[in-house]
This record gives C-alpha cells, sequence and structure tokens, in this order.
C-alpha cells in the first residue's frame, strides 16, 4: 500500500457504484465506513456509506487524464 499518492472518497447515494468502478480500474478499496448526512428535526441522523479507494502513479496519471478529456470538466481547460 505505499504505492497510494492519491485517494477519493465517496459518499453519496451512487458512492458504492462509483468506488466499485475505480475498483475494476484497479484501484484499491482503503476504507469502507459510515459518514453523517444530515440530523432530521425529530433527532433521527441519517448516514451514507463512505468508500475511500487509492490509485498508484499510473493509475492517478490515467484518472488526470480522463479528467482533462471530459467536456463537463472545463474547469480544468
Amino acid at each position: 500500500m505505499n504505492d497510494i499518492v492519491f485517494t477519493l472518497e465517496f459518499d453519496d447515494d451512487y458512492a458504492n457504484s462509483s468506488a466499485n468502478e475505480y475498483l475494476k480500474k484497479g484501484w484499491t478499496l482503503l476504507h469502507v465506513g459510515q459518514k453523517l448526512i444530515d440530523i432530521l428535526d425529530n433527532g433521527q441522523v441519517y448516514y451514507n456509506t463512505v468508500y475511500v479507494v487509492g490509485a498508484n502513479q499510473q493509475q492517478y496519471d490515467e484518472y488526470q487524464t480522463e479528467l482533462e478529456n471530459d467536456p463537463f470538466n472545463s474547469f480544468l481547460k
């Protein structure tokens, strides 16, 4: 695990699917847990499952290339 150079955290309603996509690309699952999202008016708490995945340098470089080529990430250009 010493080769991890970058991490991503997913905690929304699509977190499981997002994490699985990166795991298919060879990223490493580093952590699964819970994250407090909201405390409702009645005092109940709302949690989402959180997934943290890590990339080595090659995977991170590929990730950056994908972001640069994604038209929805125009802020990077």
